[in-house]
């Protein structure tokens, strides 16, 4: 008899533990006087635990260890997902788990790929949602943004094709059914606000001696000339190397993005294009970024590779890595290896 008392006992604390537990993790977002949407991006394979850790550092509640308990005691745990999630003022617990798992009801998902331009993004968003390109790109060029990185960008509309090229970061987005093209494009830069701090905001780059716009001009050349992310950090290297020595840097992809359409293969004539992007004929770095880069890229424009190479092409055997060289002619020995590679490869 006594036992089942014990059991008995033990239910009523345990209901009672997690009912407080309950009322103390709901009482736990923050101040009730928060009016601001709240990003929150869970990667790809993050545990409860990571979760609860994020939400803490967003002020979202006090103890992330109550709610990674909470969570797995109500089985609210399984069926995470990877994304950037927006949560709404004075949105609960179970409102943010609802949300990270099954809760997209209100929300479409939106992946705009690394390397993206802003009329690529703005082609995509308008494929999956409410937002028109024309309206994305409105919001691109004349909303209103409070970031104060956004300051140091240059504002001569007559060389850039657009300001915020290069900012606006390449991720998967839970969007607002109801969101209109500015909430979007904020979104974006804020995603692109956590990698500076990472770096340690525009302090950290000006210890480096870095300027912002330089920053992320490289790490958009960096983007869309390597395909093999671990040799992100050596084509920076070139980047730095020729810049270092007052050399043109003659990187197609720059041309590619004057020209507005990517082209297969880029002609002699084109490498005489008029244009400030062409870097064929025009000294330094293009007057802005011409992509968006992801945080691989933007680490190696960051931290780029110490060596001695002025010159890379493509081997062309399928690897989509590089031949890199330190002289012109090995970089024309390499040039005559890969097109070898390309002709053993087809066979003709």
């Amino acid at each position: 008899m006594r036992w089942r008392i014990r059991v008995i006992f033990t239910l009523i604390l345990f209901a009672a533990w997690l009912t407080l537990g309950y009322v103390y993790v709901n009482h736990s977002l923050g101040s009730p006087q928060r009016s601001e949407t709240v990003q929150l991006e869970i990667s790809q394979g993050a545990s409860i635990f990571d979760i609860g850790r994020q939400l803490k550092e967003l002020s979202l509640i006090r103890n992330d260890w109550l709610f990674s308990t909470y969570s797995y005691i109500t089985g609210k745990s399984k069926g995470l997902q990877a994304g950037v999630y927006e949560v709404p003022p004075n949105m609960d617990v179970d409102g943010i788990l609802d949300m990270v798992t099954q809760g997209r009801q209100n929300t479409y998902t939106v992946t705009i790929p690394e390397g993206f331009t802003i009329r690529q993004i703005a082609q995509t968003v308008a494929k999956h949602g409410k937002i028109s390109e024309e309206e994305f790109l409105e919001a691109v060029e004349n909303g209103n943004y409070n970031y104060d990185y956004l300051k140091e960008i240059p504002t001569d509309k007559e060389k850039r094709h657009y300001r915020l090229e290069g900012y606006l970061f390449p991720s998967t987005y839970n969007i607002p059914k109801n969101a209109d093209g500015e909430y979007v494009v904020n979104m974006m830069l804020g995603q692109f606000e956590k990698r500076l701090k990472k770096k340690g905001g525009l302090a950290g780059l000006k210890q480096r001696n870095i300027n912002l716009d330089t920053w992320v001009i490289i790490a958009s050349i960096v983007e869309r000339e390597g395909q093999a992310k671990g040799e992100f950090p050596k084509i920076s290297g070139v980047i730095h190397n020729r810049l270092d020595q007052d050399m043109r840097l003659q990187v197609d992809a720059t041309i590619q993005y004057a020209m507005g359409k990517p082209k297969a293969r880029l002609l002699y004539k084109d490498l005489k294009l008029d244009s400030a992007y062409n870097t064929y004929t025009h000294g330094g770095l293009p007057p802005g970024p011409i992509s968006n880069p992801g945080e691989t890229a933007l680490d190696a424009a960051f931290s780029p590779e110490k060596h001695e190479y002025l010159y890379y092409v493509t081997k062309k055997d399928g690897s989509k890595e590089h031949y890199f060289a330190e002289t012109f002619e090995e970089h024309k020995n390499y040039i005559k290896k890969s097109k070898q590679t390309q002709i053993d490869q087809s066979g003709n």
